[in-house]
């Protein structure tokens, strides 16, 4: 069924009864009611499997042309302009469109609503169905409420709408058009027209009539400013640089308002800007230089995947890389869907699809896998703490340490390290020793017993466990908790 409405659209539809999807008015005009049967229409469309619903005013209950005195346009409420305001008060932000026309000499107006969200939509934050032609809260329905949510399985937060009917030169101004090409790897100096359908392929936006909708994957991704976009300035990241080791000082707090891609570089190089660093000695040349405990590969992989994997469906609470004297922690909203401690064996799964997927065709996270492994390597590459993930009431918390020695670290730690260890190589096809227990952690042979006292607080705490134990004390192999040893 098309969206545009004229004439021969009207006479259709005044043709059929007043349906799920379906209703007519006379000079019913109240503002509320009128919101109430945008959000149950919405809803039964998406139960129906229906693209558009409707409301038309100026048709009797007999279904004949008697005309209205609604113009929507021109209505306001509450000082602000009607039809403003209605698209302010729903949500998920969805495509409504008031059309006026003129049939038999009578003014006619006819609400096309376009059903593109991938969750019921709420009027005011309360959700309505229609049931039969009144109009109910969706809560009294619980069978119509999980049948609507089971009709939303193929409809993504990403290809919700953060703007709609925006103009061809509204889709330019507002997105950044050439970082768009630039990463993709398009021709920067295609026409206008080539590029838009290219991004509708890639679905950063959608055609609809003559105009587009901006999905929250295109908003999010490439908006010049994410603080235009009200459902979508909450998800930009936040970071925060602390004096000391505690939240009682902060120095630097800055939120990257540019779109995900836009901003990537500028949100790391700005992370870089305010890490800790302490001096080095070059001994050659005895030329001091600044370095860092945490590595760049590190900071960028976790970063992304912070972005990739968020759950969009968390309010209040923004995606944020707080840097400390002695750590930096990196905050998810969303608690991760696999295990906390399997990041690095499982394989990943991400709530953002269509958003994974275009940041592995830029290139900007790992194509393979999680990244976590990139990550574990990179640090015990430069004999540093291994990070700490752990699921926090509803968010994911990656903690990266400072340099510490292995005599100053706590049995945790040192845990935490050897289970990463374990599992490191596990995936790598081989086994974790006394030997390379002490070469992560940079000890001497002569230390060997204080590589074999952190071993067995880890195999007693359950995170590692010998893959033969009948192995002999010198040749003994160990393995992590999940993988099969030798005897299963």
């Amino acid at each position: 069924m098309e969206n545009k409405m004229d004439e021969r659209k009207l006479r259709e539809l005044i043709a059929q009864s007043e349906s799920e999807i379906l209703e007519y008015k006379g000079n019913n005009t109240n503002p509320d009611r009128i919101g109430k049967y945008a959000s149950a229409l919405a809803n039964s469309a998406a139960m129906l499997s229906k693209q558009f619903a409707y409301m038309v005013w100026g048709i009797s209950d007999e279904k004949e042309i008697i005309g209205t005195t609604f113009y929507p346009e021109s209505e306001k409420k509450g000082g602000e302009p009607f039809i403003s305001w209605l698209e302010r008060m729903l949500e998920p932000k969805i495509y409504i469109e008031f059309k006026s026309l003129l049939v038999d000499s009578k003014h006619i107006v006819a609400l096309v609503i376009h059903m593109n969200a991938g969750r019921p939509v709420a009027f005011n934050g309360e959700r309505y169905i229609r049931s039969g032609s009144s109009v109910k809260n969706l809560s009294l329905y619980p069978e119509k409420e999980r049948e609507l949510w089971r009709s939303f399985d193929s409809r993504t937060f990403e290809r919700e709408f953060a703007r709609v009917n925006c103009t061809k030169d509204d889709v330019f101004n507002v997105l950044d058009v050439q970082t768009y090409l630039t990463m993709l790897m398009y021709p920067t100096d295609s026409e206008m027209d080539e590029i838009l359908q290219k991004m509708e392929a890639d679905f950063i936006i959608e055609k609809s009539g003559e105009n587009y909708n901006i999905t929250n994957l295109g908003a999010y991704t490439f908006a010049r400013d994410l603080s235009t976009f009200d459902n979508l300035r909450s998800h930009a990241v936040r970071i925060i640089r602390y004096r000391g080791v505690n939240k009682l000082v902060a120095v630097a707090d800055t939120t990257i308002l540019k779109g995900v891609v836009v901003g990537f570089e500028d949100l790391l190089s700005y992370i870089r800007l305010h890490l800790p660093v302490q001096d080095e000695v070059y001994e050659e040349s005895g030329r001091r230089v600044q370095k860092t405990d945490y590595p760049a590969l590190a900071i960028r992989e976790l970063v992304a995947n912070q972005i990739v994997h968020q759950d969009f469906s968390v309010r209040g609470s923004n995606p944020m890389v707080e840097i400390y004297d002695n750590r930096v922690e990196i905050i998810n909203p969303g608690a991760p869907i696999n295990d906390a401690n399997r990041l690095l064996d499982l394989p990943p799964i991400s709530r953002n699809e269509e958003l994974a997927n275009l940041f592995k065709k830029m290139h900007l996270v790992e194509a393979r896998g999680s990244g976590i492994d990139k990550v574990v390597i990179t640090l015990e590459t430069d004999i540093l703490p291994a990070p700490t993930i752990v699921a926090k009431e509803n968010n994911t918390l990656v903690t990266l340490y400072q340099r510490k020695a292995f005599t100053n670290m706590g049995d945790r730690e040192r845990v935490n390290a050897i289970y990463y260890h374990a599992s490191r190589l596990y995936l790598e096809n081989s086994f974790m020793t006394n030997k390379s227990v002490r070469e992560r952690f940079g000890l001497s042979a002569k230390q060997s017993a204080m590589a074999s006292k952190a071993i067995a607080l880890a195999v007693k705490g359950g995170w590692v466990k010998a893959y033969d134990e009948n192995a002999g004390n010198k040749f003994m192999q160990y393995i992590p908790f999940w993988a099969d040893s030798y005897n299963e």
